[in-house]
């Protein structure tokens, strides 16, 4: 089924949202732009909700005019169109918004007036192109990309314009290895992944293997790190610090640079925690613990109860865990909250404000150029 409409706006996840005043539906469409006016088909795309859908774009008439012409060749609609840069067809100042919206919007569901918020501008990335040290691809053994929206098909892929310099250039030479027959799935299985990143010589790349964990902006990630150490330097009661989801220490040498005087990070990740123990950073205790695991807070409750300060940056599924959270953190006052989805991060805060909490300050950055990720600095005062 064809129809004709308006894009309104965006979706959570970033794509353009059209209704169809034929059925009452409104669709989810990849590849749009609030003000694209066109031609929208009906696709088969599972969704358990009768009031949304799915279509895809055949024809623009009139375009927004915010969009432009994206300048990857890959980037596309067809079947072996690479999807990784959805927003890479508007203008930055433009996506810039949405990603502002996008947070604004995780705020209102959750229960935020966000009239009384003071969410300033995000902080943009100054390349938009030529800014990522880490990438993972897909691969089969006789072709690698990225994958085409809505599917686990790969998109062929031969060069990337949001990579920087050394990973263009890995990227070509993994592509000139090709076939491979180490790189091909077992049975049963449709692909590997490779994980590669800026670190990593090409003769050490295995497939099925994640690299350690590092923000994929470094300027963004400098950035970031001067903003947590100004926070923390304004500090007035900073002694004790917690940090949880410290990784191989990319905060954690920040924290250990100011005048605190004792920080425990905790990670899952053993691997993280003996690459941060090398460091030999001073005042850290660095162990390895289960953020998710049941009763945690309690289990940690000798080590955490006279903290005063926390530093988190956790995965896409934020803190989560809340049960016994607020009663073994007994003496915290100032918690630095760094996000990576505004979704987590409203249910997280929101859980905050309800034992007494106040949202000191919110600052979004944009990590990723043309994708709907967004990032949150907030601070968290008691």
């Amino acid at each position: 089924m064809v129809f004709t409409g308006r894009i309104t706006h965006l979706s959570q996840k970033g794509l353009g949202v059209v209704k169809n005043e034929q059925d009452g539906v409104s669709y989810f469409v990849f590849g749009t732009w609030p003000g694209d006016e066109g031609e929208f088909a009906i696709i088969d795309r599972p969704l358990n909700n009768k009031k949304y859908g799915y279509a895809k774009l055949v024809q623009l008439t009139h375009p927004s005019n915010e969009r432009q012409q994206a300048p990857c060749p890959y980037l596309g609609n067809h079947q072996n169109a690479c999807s990784g840069c959805p927003w890479m067809i508007a203008d930055y100042t433009s996506q810039l918004e949405q990603k502002r919206n996008r947070f604004l919007y995780a705020m209102q569901r959750t229960g935020f007036d966000t009239s009384i918020l003071s969410i300033p501008p995000v902080h943009g990335s100054p390349e938009q192109y030529g800014y990522r040290n880490r990438f993972q691809v897909k691969t089969d053994g006789h072709q690698l990309g990225f994958v085409t929206e809505g599917s686990h098909h790969i998109a062929p892929i031969q060069d990337c314009l949001v990579l920087n310099t050394t990973c263009r250039s890995l990227l070509k030479t993994i592509n000139q290895s090709l076939p491979n027959s180490a790189w091909q799935p077992s049975t049963g299985y449709e692909s590997n992944f490779i994980g590669l990143d800026d670190d990593l010589p090409f003769d050490q790349i295995k497939p099925n293997q994640k690299r350690p964990f590092k923000q994929g902006n470094h300027t963004q990630n400098t950035w970031i790190k001067s903003w947590l150490s100004k926070q923390l330097q304004a500090n007035p009661t900073l002694h004790n610090v917690i940090e949880l989801f410290c990784g191989s220490g990319n905060f954690t040498e920040v924290i250990a640079d100011s005048a605190c005087h004792q920080i425990i990070a905790y990670e899952a990740s053993f691997d993280a925690i003996q690459q941060l123990r090398a460091r030999n950073l001073p005042k850290v205790d660095a162990r390895p613990v289960d953020l998710f695991k049941p009763f945690i807070w309690k289990i940690l409750r000798k080590a955490i109860s006279d903290a005063d300060t926390l530093v988190l940056d956790p995965p896409r599924a934020g803190l989560k865990n809340m049960t016994g959270f607020f009663e073994h953190f007994r003496a915290l006052r100032t918690i630095y909250y760094i996000s990576c989805d505004p979704e987590s991060f409203a249910r997280d805060a929101w859980h905050f404000t309800k034992e007494g909490w106040t949202l000191a300050e919110i600052q979004l950055v944009d990590l990723f150029p043309h994708t709907p990720h967004v990032e949150t600095l907030a601070v968290m005062k008691k």
